[in-house]
């Protein structure tokens, strides 16, 4: 993470008058590289407290081929910034696709430990390298936990950055914050024995619908 990081000007990052106290937090925000941190302290504290989930999911779509699922839980403000906020993740990727894609990265790589620790307390049923595999191919993610649910709750309107509204963007003009504050990740497809991957190709646009409407 040593790059330079940015983040989206206030200005940009316009947020409805109807959030409140959130407004302030997702306005005044750590930078970028200083909430990948919180976020990686966060989910160690999980580890030790035995508060992160993992599954291995089989693709519905390719039988054979299976994913990492891992819940992380969040404090309400760091989940509320980094989802939310304007130096975030989806921030990142409204700065830009490329930006977005090396910071979901970055976090991914940080979440590494975290997973693997909670692994060798409560092991799956695959190896941990093709659990490795799936957390470090490309088209792995972050995201919501229980997202429909969660946007589904959120009101409408509530982010509004210029090119989310031109390109008439929904769901991705909301903020949502669930009372569980816990980020999905979701490891790429791999074949077990050959560690192939399978990608939906529905999901190689996933940046740029970020960058375009703040959703996917």
């Amino acid at each position: 993470m040593t790059r330079l990081q940015r983040t989206v000007g206030i200005k940009d990052w316009r947020l409805a008058d109807g959030l409140g106290e959130r407004r302030d937090r997702l306005l005044e925000v750590p930078q970028p590289q200083e909430l990948v941190i919180s976020v990686i302290k966060e989910s160690e504290d999980a580890v030790r407290h035995g508060r992160i989930a993992l599954t291995w999911q089989e693709s519905c779509d390719r039988p054979g081929y299976w994913r990492l699922v891992a819940q992380i839980p969040l404090s309400e403000t760091t989940f509320d910034q980094f989802f939310n906020g304007r130096s975030g993740y989806r921030a990142q990727y409204y700065l830009s696709p490329e930006e977005g894609v090396l910071h979901n990265r970055d976090v991914l790589d940080g979440l590494v430990l975290p997973i693997r620790l909670t692994y060798e307390q409560r092991p799956l049923t695959v190896d941990w390298a093709f659990v490795e595999r799936s957390m470090r191919a490309p088209h792995s993610k972050i995201w919501i936990f229980e997202e429909k649910a969660a946007f589904d709750a959120a009101g409408q309107n509530e982010l509004n950055p210029p090119r989310w509204v031109e390109h008439c963007a929904t769901t991705g003009r909301k903020a949502p914050l669930p009372s569980h504050c816990t980020l999905d990740v979701k490891g790429a497809f791999v074949r077990l024995g050959t560690g192939d991957l399978f990608v939906d190709p529905l999901k190689l646009e996933r940046p740029l619908d970020l960058f375009h409407r703040g959703y996917t």
